[in-house]
């Protein structure tokens, strides 16, 4: 996103967070022989916290997308849902109780929307001007009856809801939001609980007394995805695996290594990892689920198909079995979107293909400051000049001023006359957008920050045909609804 000459360079606001996050709630062995008490938990109490054997997960295992919607797979009854989000993608993560019958769904400001036959719960925490929340997780015990559970944010904090017991000691980092995943012991009881956080680095941290990690993967930039835990067959370490964004699953604590029914190497693909409950401890399996909505199984786990696939979107957001919780959060860095239609070309300024070149002589990239110059990129294409991109644009280093700025200049269409028009009127717009003129808005966003939209023509008297830069795939939509990037019209330019 990006503002004319004459106004402040900016930095937008949006939906879009680098990070994503997934999870699952399974078994942990505690540490034989500890003392029962808090920190130090026996065989008996991991036993107890559940209220019977573990569901078998392959049916009761769903797929959460952005906007609210709950998708079975496989044989999965279906859940009803109490939240949706049509034009927002801000359902962030998933959680069932144990016996699969219910769960939440929680939002990126941290409320929880009830799944199936769980009761309305509040998480005691809501950022409106934060989105911080990063994953749900339920206790072992919980039920719709008794609704305990955690959220994790996106600093490492951990918010105990429904009378669940505060965990202690969980690693934090203030400002960087790297928590990536949550994920409790078995051993966890209404007096208190313990698990392990998990860094977008791949590094594991204990909390509530939980034993230490030994041989987890790790690396030197944001590349984990997901964490469960196994059943240890010798009962010596904790194991598990952890997934990384590219589908490759990493065994800690001597779990065995197991094979992945599908990767994309290089590529940030995979979003969510569970294992499957009815696995055995020598043979354990799973499912990963990727940004598309395919479910891919791993290990001993028989393979199942989703209800509902998204071949062009980064909207899954989550894999949920009985007893686990996934999620994650958009890409920044899309894959290449929709070329456009009938009225020109479309142009998103995080498509891959662009989204890291420099504007002008400035130090931002295109996907940071670019939305004004990927319309303009758009205007161009409507008028035929079809070989501009945002790149193209972005190149021009004397369209811009140090700071990303673009200079009106810029704005001058070959062969055709641009028309400017601080705070323009609701009829200045309607006769240019009826005349066929493509209409480069500009506008100031709730969340501070400005951003720019093409609008390409109208729907009825009230509403107009848009193609926004930013959101995904967002060619001839709506530029009313419940969007991160609407906001009030200050300027508008009129390309005749």
């Amino acid at each position: 996103m990006q503002r004319p000459a004459g106004s402040v360079a900016f930095v937008v606001g949006s939906s879009a967070v680098v990070a994503l996050i997934s999870a699952s709630i399974l078994y942990l062995l505690p540490n034989p022989g500890a003392a029962v008490g808090a920190g130090a938990f026996g065989w008996t109490e991991g036993v107890a916290a559940r209220s019977g054997p573990p569901v078998d997960n392959q049916g009761h295992l769903y797929v959460l997308d952005g906007w609210g919607g709950v998708h079975p797979v496989g044989a999965s009854p279906a859940l009803a849902t109490t939240a949706a989000w049509p034009s927002k993608d801000i359902a962030y993560s998933l959680a069932l109780f144990p016996d699969g019958t219910g769960g939440y769904v929680m939002d990126g400001w941290g409320r929880l929307h009830p799944v199936g036959g769980a009761p309305a719960m509040d998480s005691g925490v809501y950022w409106p001007h934060w989105i911080g929340a990063r994953e749900i997780v339920m206790a072992p015990w919980s039920s719709a009856g008794d609704p305990a559970g955690y959220l994790l944010d996106a600093d490492g904090g951990i918010h105990a809801f429904g009378g669940a017991p505060a965990a202690m000691g969980n690693a934090m980092w203030p400002g960087q939001g790297i928590a990536r995943a949550l994920v409790l012991s078995a051993a966890s009881t209404r007096d208190a609980v313990l698990g392990y956080t998990l860094d977008g680095y791949g590094d594991i941290h204990p909390f509530g007394g939980a034993r230490e990690v030994f041989g987890s993967a790790h690396w030197t930039s944001d590349t984990a995805r997901g964490i469960v835990l196994t059943t240890a067959g010798n009962g010596l370490f904790v194991q598990g695996y952890t997934l990384d964004y590219s589908g490759g699953i990493h065994p800690f604590g001597g779990a065995p290594a197991v094979s992945a029914s599908a990767a994309w190497p290089g590529r940030d693909m995979a979003d969510s990892i569970v294992t499957w409950t009815a696995a055995t401890s020598d043979a354990p399996g799973g499912w990963v689920l990727d940004r598309h909505g395919e479910v891919q199984a791993w290990g001993s786990a028989p393979s199942l198909k989703p209800t509902q696939t998204w071949p062009e979107w980064d909207i899954a957001r989550g894999l949920a079995g009985a007893g686990s919780g996934g999620g994650s959060t958009e890409r920044l860095v899309l894959d290449p979107q929709p070329s456009g239609d009938a009225w020109g070309a479309y142009f998103n300024q995080r498509d891959s293909r662009w989204a890291s070149h420099g504007v002008g002589a400035a130090s931002f990239p295109v996907w940071q400051i670019g939305c004004l110059l990927s319309d303009l990129a758009m205007v161009y294409s409507h008028f035929g000049l079809r070989s501009v991109t945002p790149a193209t644009v972005a190149s021009h280093a004397g369209w811009f001023n140090g700071h990303g700025a673009i200079y009106n200049s810029a704005l001058n269409v070959p062969g055709h006359t641009t028309v400017v028009s601080h705070n323009p009127t609701a009829a200045w717009l309607a006769a240019h957008v009826s005349a066929g003129h493509p209409v480069i808005v500009g506008m100031n966003l709730p969340s501070g920050g400005t951003h720019f939209v093409v609008l390409t023509g109208r729907d009825g008297p009230l509403d107009y045909w848009v193609n926004d830069p930013w959101e995904q795939n967002a060619m001839h939509v709506h530029f009313s609804g419940d969007w991160f990037t609407r906001g009030p019209i200050y300027e508008a330019f009129a390309f005749i």
